[in-house]
C-alpha cells in the first residue's frame, strides 16, 4: 500500500477522463447541500478533510468487476449512480474505496448541480425541484487585514458557499446586516465551477472586471469593485486550493482479489457513517453482477408498494437469498463468495417470485409495515413457496397460522441464523437432488402447521402456545402486537381488498375524567379503566370508512343504528357476551365476558402446549454440523475465518 496525493482538479480530470470510478461497494450519495458547503468551507480554510483510499487495477481486470459512475448531475428524485457500460479503454483504473461521499460531492461542486425539492414545496408542484449550482459570495469573504497590512482570515465566519438557481443568482443581490437590519449589503455570487475553466496562471483582475460586467445594476458592480483587494484574495485562494494544492491525500491499494479489497473497504469504512454488515454484504452480491443492484431494488420497491405498505430492506432480501440458495445461511462475507452469488443470480427470477408471491399474501392475510414485526418471519414462507409448496386454500390458512404463532411469541427476537437454518432443515429433504438443490419434503408439499410446530427451535423456542401466553396475548394493547391476535380472531374479512383499522368497541374518548365523575366512580378505578381501554377485549377490526363513521359514537348508540339483521350479525362476529349490556357504565362486566368468550376462542385457534418444550444440545449441535457440512460443500479448501 503506498501513499500519494493529488489535487483537487487532477481528481476531477480522472473522473471526467473515464479513468477513476465507484466501485460496486458504492453507498449510495447521501450528502445534502449544507455539508457540501460546508466541505468546501473547510477547502479554503486549508483544512484536512480526510485520507482517502483508492483501488488500482489493470483495465483486463477492471472489466470483471462492475464500477459505476460518478453522479455529476445529482437529483433525489432520481439519486443513482449509472453503471459502466462497455470495456475499459485507459490501461489503468481507479476505484475509490473509501472519500466516496467527499469526492461526490467535490465532483457535483466544481462541474455539476444538486436538485431536491424545495422547502414546503409539494412533489407534484412543477416548481417543487430546481437545479442548483454551488457559489461563493464575492462580497462576504472572511477576510480582515492585520497588523502588517496584510490580508488573512476571519476564523469567527465562513466562506458563504451556497447551491442557488440562476435565477436567485440574479434576484438575491441585496440583503440586511446582520448587525443592524436597517442597512442592507450587496451580495456576488461567483460559480465555482468557472475555476476549472481557468488557464494555469490566470490574471484574476481580468476576472474580476469580467465578473464586474455581468452585474445586475451598477451599485452592485460598484460594491465588487470595492472590495477588490478581498475578491482578489478570495479568487486567489479558490484557484490555488483546486487546481495547484495537492489537498487529496490517499492510499493506494493494488489487488486484484475482491474479498481482499471487501476486508480494506469494511475497516477503512469504519468511520464516519459506519459501514453496515447490509450494506457491505449487497455489495458483496452486486461487485460481480450485472444489473445486480438494479434488480434487487426493483423488487424491493416492489414489494414495499404492495397492500398499504411494507418496510423490506436489502438485508431481507439477502437473507432470502441465503436461505433459498440452500447454501450456508450464516450471514457473513463468506456466505457470499462467488459460488453462492452466482447461484443466487441464476436463480434470481425464481426467488424473486417466491418473494412477490410471499408478500401478497401478507397483503391477504391483512399484514402492513404497520403490523409485521418481523420481516424475518416471512422467510420460512418464501422458502416454502420457492420450493414448490401448494397454495391451496388450506395450505395459506395453515401459512397465516404459522405466522401468526411466529410473531406472538416472538420466535424470531434472537439467534435468527440458527433458527432460520432449523426451520429450512425442517422443510426440505434430507439428500439433494442432481441439480444440487433440496426438495421439499413430502411431508410439507401441502402445509401442515401442527406438524411444523412440533419441531423443537434452538434456544428452547416454541411455537406451540400455552395457557399463559393465551392470558398475555389478551392483554395486549392496541397496535401491532394485539392487531396480529385480532387478525386469528377474524380469519373471514377480506384484508386484501380492504383497509381495517383497530377499533374500540367503547369509544376511546369516553374513558375521561368527566365520565367517571359522572358515573361515580372514584379515582381509584381510574387506571383501572384507562388499562382496560386498550386491551384486546375493547377492540374489533373494522374496515376503514366504518370505523371512521362510528368515530366517538357510543356502543349502545351505533347498534341501534341497525337493523335486527345487522345487529345480530354484528354482535355474533364480534365475539360479543349473549347477556349483552351495552350502556358504558357496564364496561367492566362487557369487557370481562368478552375476554372469556376470546380465551376460549383463541385456545381453539392456537397451538396449546401444557408445557413449553426444550431443545435439547444435542439437536442444537445436529444442526449446526449440518450447517457446517453445507457450508464445506460449497466452500471446500477455501479459509473459514472470514468477515462476520
Amino acid at each position: 500500500m503506498s501513499y500519494h496525493k493529488m489535487s483537487l482538479y487532477d481528481a476531477i480530470s480522472e473522473i471526467e477522463g473515464g479513468r477513476m470510478f465507484l466501485p460496486a461497494l458504492q453507498r449510495r450519495f447521501v450528502w445534502g447541500k449544507g455539508q457540501i458547503e460546508l466541505l468546501f468551507d473547510s477547502i479554503m480554510r486549508g483544512y484536512p478533510f480526510g485520507t482517502f483510499l483508492f483501488w488500482k487495477l489493470d483495465k483486463k481486470n477492471a472489466n470483471n468487476y462492475v464500477f459505476y459512475e460518478f453522479n455529476r448531475f445529482y437529483d433525489e428524485r432520481t439519486p443513482f449512480n449509472d453503471r459502466k457500460v462497455g470495456a475499459f479503454t485507459p490501461d489503468k483504473i481507479t476505484g475509490v474505496l473509501d472519500g466516496q461521499q467527499r469526492l461526490s460531492s467535490i465532483y457535483i461542486g466544481l462541474q455539476g448541480t444538486h436538485t431536491e425539492k424545495g422547502y414546503r414545496k409539494r412533489s407534484s408542484s412543477p416548481d417543487a425541484y430546481k437545479k442548483t449550482y454551488l457559489y461563493l459570495n464575492l462580497l462576504s469573504l472572511p477576510y480582515r487585514q492585520n497588523i502588517d497590512g496584510g490580508l488573512e482570515q476571519d476564523e469567527q465566519r465562513n466562506f458563504e458557499f451556497r447551491f442557488l438557481t440562476t435565477a436567485a443568482v440574479n434576484s438575491h443581490t441585496m440583503r440586511q446586516t446582520q448587525d443592524n437590519p436597517t442597512n442592507k449589503e450587496h451580495m456576488c455570487w461567483f460559480r465555482v465551477g468557472e475555476i476549472m475553466e481557468w488557464p494555469k496562471d490566470p490574471d484574476i483582475d481580468h476576472y474580476i472586471d469580467q465578473v464586474a460586467i455581468s452585474c445586475v445594476d451598477s451599485s452592485q458592480a460598484e460594491a465588487l469593485r470595492g472590495a477588490r483587494r478581498f475578491v482578489r484574495k478570495g479568487l486567489a485562494d479558490l484557484n490555488k486550493r483546486v487546481r495547484e494544492e495537492p489537498l487529496i491525500n490517499y492510499f493506494e491499494v493494488s489487488k486484484d482479489d475482491l474479498e481482499d479489497i471487501l476486508k480494506i473497504f469494511v475497516r477503512v469504512n469504519s468511520g464516519g457513517t459506519v459501514l453496515s454488515k447490509t450494506d457491505l454484504l449487497f455489495s458483496t452480491i452486486v461487485a460481480t453482477w450485472d444489473n445486480g443492484r438494479e434488480e434487487i431494488e426493483t423488487i424491493q420497491k416492489t414489494i414495499n408498494g404492495l397492500g398499504q405498505g411494507f418496510g423490506f430492506g436489502t438485508e431481507y432480501l439477502m437473507r432470502c437469498c441465503l436461505v433459498l440458495s440452500d447454501g450456508p445461511v450464516l450471514y457473513k462475507v463468506h456466505s457470499f463468495k462467488a459460488e453462492n452469488v452466482q447461484t443466487i443470480r441464476e436463480q434470481w427470477q425464481k426467488i424473486a417470485k417466491a418473494i412477490v408471491r410471499t408478500v401478497e399474501l401478507l397483503v391477504e392475510f391483512g399484514f402492513s409495515k404497520e403490523t409485521l414485526t418481523s420481516n424475518n418471519a416471512t422467510i420460512p414462507i418464501v422458502y416454502y413457496i420457492y420450493k414448490g409448496g401448494s397454495l391451496d386454500k388450506k395450505s395459506r390458512n395453515e401459512l397465516r397460522l404459522y405466522l401468526v404463532h411466529a410473531l406472538l411469541k416472538q420466535v424470531f427476537g434472537s439467534s435468527q441464523d440458527q433458527l432460520l437454518s432449523k426451520i429450512r432443515n425442517t422443510l426440505r429433504a434430507d439428500a439433494r437432488q442432481s441439480d444440487g438443490f433440496y426438495p421439499l419434503r413430502d411431508t410439507y408439499k401441502t402445509f401442515d402447521f401442527r406438524c411444523f410446530a412440533d419441531v423443537q427451535l434452538p434456544g428452547g423456542k416454541s411455537l406451540k402456545v400455552t395457557a399463559e401466553d393465551v392470558n398475555r396475548f389478551i392483554e395486549y394493547r392496541k397496535g401491532p402486537a394485539a392487531f396480529a391476535v385480532l387478525q386469528l380472531l377474524y380469519p373471514q374479512l377480506r384484508y386484501g381488498e380492504n383497509s381495517f383499522h383497530q377499533d374500540h368497541i367503547h369509544p376511546a374518548s369516553k374513558f375521561c375524567r368527566e365520565e367517571f365523575e359522572a358515573m361515580g366512580i372514584n379515582s381509584e378505578q381510574y387506571a383501572q379503566w384507562w388499562e382496560w381501554r386498550d386491551q384486546v377485549p375493547n377492540l374489533q377490526l373494522m374496515e376503514g370508512s366504518q370505523n371512521q363513521s362510528k368515530n366517538a359514537t357510543p356502543l349502545k348508540d351505533w347498534l341501534q343504528r341497525m337493523s335486527n339483521r345487522e345487529r345480530e350479525h354484528f354482535i355474533t362476529s364480534n365475539y360479543f357476551p349473549e347477556e349483552l349490556k351495552l350502556a358504558f357504565d357496564d364496561f367492566p362486566e362487557f369487557f370481562n365476558a368478552r375476554r372469556e368468550i376470546l380465551r376460549e376462542e383463541l385456545g381453539n385457534l392456537l397451538y396449546i402446549a401444557d408445557a413449553f418444550d426444550t431443545t435439547t444440545e444435542d439437536d442444537d449441535e445436529i444442526d449446526r454440523l449440518r450447517d457446517e457440512d453445507v457450508e464445506e460443500a460449497v466452500f471446500e479448501g477455501q479459509p473459514r475465518d472470514g468477515l462476520t
